[in-house]
């Protein structure tokens, strides 16, 4: 036994299983399905984004559901549509297909599924046009928008393949790939447990995972390249004043790859208050805090304690006598062996 096992114990734990994802993208085909049938739907081709593509995905916490964003770009220029008109005739077609209906959110159409009698899946449909349909490289744009408030609604210069293929390339060896995969999902583990997901008060996903991706360096062991990350994490901070009863506040400004075609200026966390990020700050630096003290600690039984309080019960504490065990038997190369 030894750490770095329990780690990858842990990243069994937490990831997105083959049965979840499976049923995602059976969930996915049937509402593809739906809209390719309707005579009043344009044509449209099918493009996974968000961590179901990228496979940074995890199990959702207890009452939460898992979800997959969909890309729907379809086969028209953006000028011949309003934004809102291609997401208002698929949330009519789709309202009565779950007993949840679907629902118009700001960058896309949800579709709520049950299991069991408890909500189990959501599927968002993101709908992009071209800026010139005849055109598969020319500049897509994303609907954002809700019906309730109209200064919401525009079409948005977007790169959701190059979003994708920045993150899944970045890292070209198979071994860093996978570690960088486990280090983005202890981050999102750590994050829901320390987070709340009402409103913007946690820090997005997909900031976490480019913040992770940019700074990545491969190490032997999972805790080290995590603790690499958050330091990294940690550092981006920048202060940026003080409120009425005088807390300094810190922000990150994180903008999208400027290499990609994304509307610009953008920032991933201009949602969050500076309070609020303020707060992803000061548990930023508790994790790191938390992080190196169970990388101080000599003890493996007690670093794995520790990384249960960090991560819960999905962090296995193994037996202290097998622990024991391993220690004792543990012989540490010479380094006068030249090995």
């Amino acid at each position: 036994m030894s750490v770095q096992t329990q780690f990858l114990k842990l990243n069994d734990n937490i990831k997105a299983g083959y049965k979840s994802k499976r049923e995602l993208a059976e969930k996915r085909d049937i509402l593809t399905g739906i809209l390719k049938d309707d005579a009043d739907i344009p044509s449209f081709d099918v493009y996974n984004q968000g961590s179901y593509i990228m496979r940074t995905g995890i199990k959702p916490e207890e009452g939460k559901e898992y979800d997959i964003d969909v890309a729907l770009l379809f086969n028209v220029n953006k000028a011949d549509f309003q934004p809102m008109e291609l997401k208002n005739k698929i949330h009519d077609l789709l309202i009565d297909h779950t007993d949840y209906g679907a629902e118009i959110k700001k960058p896309c159409v949800t579709v709520t599924y049950k299991k069991g009698g408890e909500i189990a899946y959501h599927v968002d449909l993101v709908v992009y046009a071209y800026e010139n349909s005849d055109d598969i490289f020319s500049q897509l744009y994303i609907a954002k928008g809700i019906p309730t408030n109209t200064e919401s609604i525009k079409w948005e210069k977007a790169d959701p393949k190059g979003l994708v293929t920045y993150i899944n390339t970045k890292l070209s060896d198979e071994a860093e790939r996978n570690q960088f995969r486990r280090v983005v999902r202890y981050l999102k583990k750590w994050k829901n447990r320390r987070f709340s997901d009402l409103g913007h008060i946690s820090p997005a996903s997909i900031g976490l995972t480019l913040l992770a991706v940019d700074n990545f360096i491969y190490k032997n062991e999972d805790l080290d390249a995590l603790i690499n990350v958050v330091s990294a994490i940690e550092r981006a901070f920048v202060f940026v004043g003080t409120n009425d009863d005088y807390r300094s506040l810190y922000r990150i400004k994180l903008s999208l790859p400027w290499t990609l075609n994304f509307e610009k200026p953008n920032d991933v966390f201009e949602k969050m208050t500076d309070g609020q990020m303020t707060d992803f700050k000061d548990k930023i630096s508790k994790l790191k805090s938390d992080l190196e003290a169970v990388n101080n600690e000599i003890d493996e039984y007690e670093k794995c304690k520790k990384l249960n309080k960090i991560f819960g019960d999905d962090f296995e504490v193994p037996n202290e006598t097998e622990v024991a065990k391993h220690q004792l038997n543990y012989i540490p190369s010479s380094s006068s062996s030249g090995l």
